[in-house]
């Protein structure tokens, strides 16, 4: 089993995001290595701790979402059920971190409908999400978004075969 990957927060000196190993085996079980796999997706649950973020669990791709070779859009229902589910069941402290989702390349970087799309999805919120793709191998691309900015994270472990 792999370590939790350790990445620092850009826009908070001293801040890291903490995310566990079954998240990350999760999302690299999804990734696409057959030439018609279409891109899988889902949110990203865990905790804020402070200045810390801590990932912990993600939902997986369900009937409702759109999926193509190229793009995934999440229906909320399930999704969203799943979060309050979650919420609830750990009294508030489990909480809606950010979104995941897969990309048909070796080594994953966000697209510009990426970027927009989390930008429009960051107007939403006043703390820091987190965005993580998974590419075809065993890499994956996480950052955070605060405000309007998006920015890749500093992985400070080398632990598994992400990078960020």
């Amino acid at each position: 089993m792999r370590d939790p990957l350790i990445y620092a927060n850009p826009f908070k000196r001293g801040a890291f995001v903490l995310v566990e190993p079954s998240v990350l085996d999760r999302v690299l079980a999804q990734r696409q290595q057959g030439p018609m796999d279409p891109e899988a997706g889902g949110i990203l649950l865990g905790m804020r701790r402070g200045e810390h973020i801590h990932v912990t669990q993600l939902t997986s791709p369900g009937p409702e979402d759109r999926r193509s070779r190229t793009a995934f859009h999440r229906a909320r229902r399930s999704h969203q059920e799943h979060a309050l589910r979650q919420w609830r069941e750990s009294g508030g402290l489990m909480d809606y971190l950010g979104e995941w989702h897969t990309h048909p390349e070796i080594e994953p970087s966000p697209s510009a409908t990426d970027f927009r799309e989390w930008r429009t999805l960051l107007r939403n919120y006043e703390a820091a999400l987190v965005f993580l793709i998974g590419g075809t191998d065993q890499q994956a691309w996480l950052g955070l978004g605060n405000g309007a900015r998006v920015q890749m994270a500093d992985g400070l472990n080398a632990t598994g075969s992400s990078h960020g």
